[in-house]
């Protein structure tokens, strides 16, 4: 099964990144920082898992922070 992961803005629904991934569920290390969207500090972003036939599997809300992380 192929699995998708969608960000978007919170506010108006914009698709900002759309990647394939092989992850089973959404945690923090989902998360992109406001440079790899190109959206501003603060913004709040919702992460979405679907499968191959559009079904949502997760989802995931954030504020898109400029902190480092690492990524594992």
């Amino acid at each position: 099964m192929k699995r998708t992961m969608s960000y978007r803005t919170t506010e108006n629904d914009l698709l900002l990144l759309e990647e394939p991934t092989v992850v089973f569920r959404l945690t923090s290390g989902n998360e992109r920082l406001p440079a790899e969207l190109g959206v501003t500090d603060g913004k709040q972003v919702r992460v979405e898992l679907r499968d191959d036939g559009g079904h949502l599997l997760d989802s995931l809300t954030y504020i898109a922070t400029p902190a480092e992380r690492s990524r594992t």
